[in-house]
């Protein structure tokens, strides 16, 4: 069976404040083994579904759009910096202060995810924007400097309009991110 390796999520146009922030933070970390993502490609990920089957995705894309429809535009701000990874930093990310609304959606898409056998293995609902993911870093002193430094920094607005469902196709140089479709909310 053919399958495609899909998320699903909302596509952040990345303004100088984040620009600046990874160009800092690739400044203090040149001895460190860190893949920073592009700003190209940067997005805050909904829902990641991993390998699905082709013959599904028209059923899924279907669902989906009946479902994110329902949902007016909101905005969602890009704040604070942290990382996952515990003793050693393995995920760099700006977070989102996110209003109710973002919850209710991600809500909805699991719903509507279940329904193919899609669980979100998160236990928590954590939205999130991807810096850079670390390999080894040596010391971990500046970039908890920068945490604490920009740690209720508000780095920029972000209107939300449409959801996309992506196939991720993972290449040695970084992976590539081919739409599937696109999801307007409701009154785009």
């Amino acid at each position: 069976m053919e399958t495609k390796r899909t998320f699903l999520a909302i596509d952040v146009n990345p303004q100088d404040n984040i620009i600046n922030l990874l160009q800092e933070l690739k400044r203090n970390h040149k001895l460190d083994s860190i893949k920073w993502v592009d700003p190209a490609i940067m997005h805050l990920t909904i829902f990641f579904l991993g390998d699905t089957p082709s013959t599904q995705i028209p059923s899924i894309c279907e669902m989906l759009k009946a479902s994110i429809q329902k949902f007016e535009p909101f905005s969602i701000t890009l704040k604070g910096i942290g990382y996952f990874g515990r003793p050693s930093p393995r995920v760099i990310w700006v977070g989102v202060d996110f209003p109710k609304l973002l919850n209710e959606l991600k809500l909805s898409v699991d719903k509507v995810l279940s329904e193919f056998d899609f669980i979100d293995d998160k236990e928590k609902f954590n939205p999130h924007l991807t810096l850079g993911r670390v390999k080894f870093m040596h010391n971990s002193d500046r970039l908890n400097a920068a945490i604490q430094q920009y740690r209720n920094k508000s780095f920029q607005v972000q209107e939300v309009k449409e959801l996309v469902l992506y196939e991720s196709i993972l290449k040695p140089q970084g992976p590539e991110y081919r739409a599937i479709q696109k999801f307007e909310l409701k009154g785009y």
